[in-house]
């Protein structure tokens, strides 16, 4: 189990006198790429209850382009126009903190109109710090040459005598982010911070820390590279044009609400969500440990308990090993302990960062620590974003089958930030596909249809991403307000394919032979033709929904698993187990067609075993 540090309180009476001392003006970060400017800039703005603004990410947003992008299209002048009026037009929107791009305050009109508004602060960092920095960033076009130290440097050269005409200078070392936040309170507080001064980190005493916390720490937050949808379909004749007129904060996203009454929670779903940001504004005076794994602390902690840190929730971290091994008795105790060892509190949140398996075990966590806490769900794989965050069903697995011991715990807030899916394996997004197109099948087959057309821009995490996320959190949403605790039978139906599809899992040992998508994917199949061969769906059906899992890459047949399978004795055994089965009777979802899902009660084992024969013997026949 590994922590993350909590940041050191600020005085509120230096937050007080820097906010008097500036009145109605706003903080301007800026300085050379790498200087920590975003990740500054957002805990200053939590520290000073004011709004944070990135402009190259405003700049991205207004022009649905990256800035790489942007500068490839229309060259680096007309970005720099574009550039100036969205700097100008965030001035204008009242006190706030501002973090510019590397280039924005070499114009005079930019430095101008900072002047009038603004105090400038020079995030200032020698350039062997600012190389370990952006070496580790694809983003900056204008050190994307064969030679980006060198580029580096000059750049340094020429911008360092304007950057030094700031209002304040602050030291931007590898240090901690406290003690560069704590110094430029400190010059901001003091009287002469309207007139250039330069206060060095060290007045802050800053503490020793290993090198590789640091560079982890450092390293500014990520840019939104994937573009929002365009509003109205055209171009802008201009990027500058477009810049001017979007609103600032413009970025494309949806909100779905899970109806459950004093209970409802939003489903938030976006590019670059601030996490942070977001579940402050909804539970102020929360305190956040975060459950993950340590695949996705690699890739994504830092920045996320960043996000949190800077908007006063106080992250603590709790890291399990990856993989369906941590959804058990060791790793709920390993999550449980963490939490009481940290003294978290009632009113404090549990907040699962990552897929399925983290969702599942933070979520049963959360919902028998001091009788319950509040959860929040982060997904991180499409898998958990289209299914497992919404709906509240937590729980472990035990040797006897999957999810057999958990509660319903319905989580206070859902963020499904898509950006988050990039680092994803190509087979880990199709398999989270699959349970994409099971809401289709269910009930949706126009859905469906417009999988059959998009579904491979879908995997690949294309424009297609943010509606068929959306439209499976609504359906998944709806089923949810109507039968929460599986009582109806509506529930039940978002299980298509998971008898067989569980049994298979819990067959192949719950490892990296068939992931939990994969494994939905041929149980999917396998119910469809199920269904066709007791004459409740049509064989073409059943063979249209072979064809395109296959076409995204999924699993279909027994044959596809590899490794071999354990027998059909051994398969029913397991099917028994599955929590669908009400008095010893096996109880599936089958279907009259695509988009016809209905709940069959009492099905014949036999009916089952034979069908499970004849699947082995048409395949053997086959090869």
């Amino acid at each position: 189990m590994n922590t993350q540090p909590t940041h050191r309180p600020i005085p509120a009476e230096t937050v007080e006198r820097v906010l008097a001392r500036l009145g109605e003006r706003s903080v301007v970060l800026v300085g050379m790429p790498g200087a920590g400017k975003s990740t500054i800039g957002r805990r200053l703005a939590s520290l000073l209850r004011l709004p944070f603004v990135d402009a190259d990410h405003e700049i991205e947003r207004a022009a649905a382009m990256t800035i790489p992008e942007i500068f490839e299209k229309f060259g680096e002048a007309e970005f720099r126009e574009g550039e100036k009026r969205v700097i100008a037009r965030l001035l204008e929107g009242g006190r706030q903190v501002i973090a510019t791009g590397g280039g924005a305050f070499m114009a005079e009109e930019t430095r101008a109109a900072v002047r009038a508004r603004a105090v400038s602060v020079w995030l200032k960092a020698d350039v062997e710090t600012l190389i370990g920095r952006v070496r580790r960033k694809s983003n900056r076009p204008l050190l994307a040459g064969a030679d980006p130290e060198g580029a580096l440097r000059r750049l340094l050269a020429a911008r360092e005598p304007v950057y030094a005409t700031a209002d304040v200078t602050v030291q931007s070392r590898d240090i901690a982010h406290d003690d560069v936040v704590a110094a430029l309170l400190a010059a901001l507080a003091r009287p002469t911070a309207a007139g250039a001064t330069e206060i060095p980190v060290e007045t802050v005493s800053p503490p020793t820390i290993a090198a590789e916390t640091i560079a982890a720490e450092m390293v500014p937050a990520e840019i939104d590279t994937t573009p929002p949808h365009r509003h109205g379909g055209e171009a802008p004749m201009t990027i500058a044009t477009a810049l001017a007129a979007a609103p600032a904060g413009a970025a494309a996203r949806e909100t779905v609400t899970v109806g459950l009454g004093t209970r409802a929670y939003d489903i938030l779903i976006g590019r670059g969500l601030d996490a942070g940001a977001e579940i402050a504004a909804r539970f102020p005076g929360a305190r956040a440990s975060i459950v993950t794994d340590t695949t996705v602390a690699d890739r994504h902690l830092a920045a996320f308990s960043d996000s949190l840190e800077a908007a006063g929730l106080e992250p603590h971290a709790i890291i399990v090993p990856p993989g369906e091994g941590s959804k058990s008795f060791r790793g709920l105790e390993t999550v449980v302990d963490g939490l009481l060892e940290a003294r978290r509190e009632r009113g404090d949140l549990v907040v699962a960062l990552g897929g399925g398996v983290i969702g599942d075990l933070a979520g049963f966590a959360a919902g028998i620590v001091r009788r319950g806490m509040r959860m929040v769900q982060v997904p991180t794989t499409v898998l958990a974003q289209v299914d497992s965050s919404v709906g509240g069903k937590t729980g472990i697995n035990a040797p006897q089958g999957k999810n057999l011991v958990g509660v319903f715990h319905q989580p206070s807030l859902v963020l499904a930030d898509l950006d988050l899916l990039a680092t994803l394996s190509e087979r880990h997004r199709r398999a989270g596909y699959a349970e994409i197109a099971k809401y289709g099948l269910i009930d949706d087959p126009g859905f469906f249809a417009w999988l059959e057309e998009h579904g491979a821009d879908v995997v690949a995490l294309g424009d297609g991403l943010a509606h068929a996320v959306a439209t499976s959190c609504r359906a998944k949403a709806r089923v949810v307000a109507a039968d929460e605790h599986e009582t109806t039978g509506a529930r039940a139906l978002l299980n298509l394919g998971h008898t067989f599809g569980h049994a298979l899992e819990a067959g192949t040992g719950y490892g990296d032979r068939l992931v939990h998508g994969e494994a939905v994917a041929l149980g999917m199949a396998q119910a469809f033709r199920f269904s066709a061969a007791r004459g409740l769906c049509s064989p073409e059906d059943a063979a249209r929904v072979e064809r395109h899992l296959r076409a995204v890459g999924l699993p279909t047949r027994l044959s596809d698993v590899p490794g071999g399978l354990p027998d059909d004795e051994a398969l029913l055994a397991l099917m028994a187990q599955d929590k669908k089965v009400v008095r010893g009777r096996l109880v599936f979802v089958l279907v009259t067609g695509i988009g016809g899902a209905f709940l069959a009660r009492d099905v014949p084992v036999e009916a089952v075993r034979a069908f499970l024969a004849e699947e082995r013997s048409g395949e053997e026949a086959r090869r």
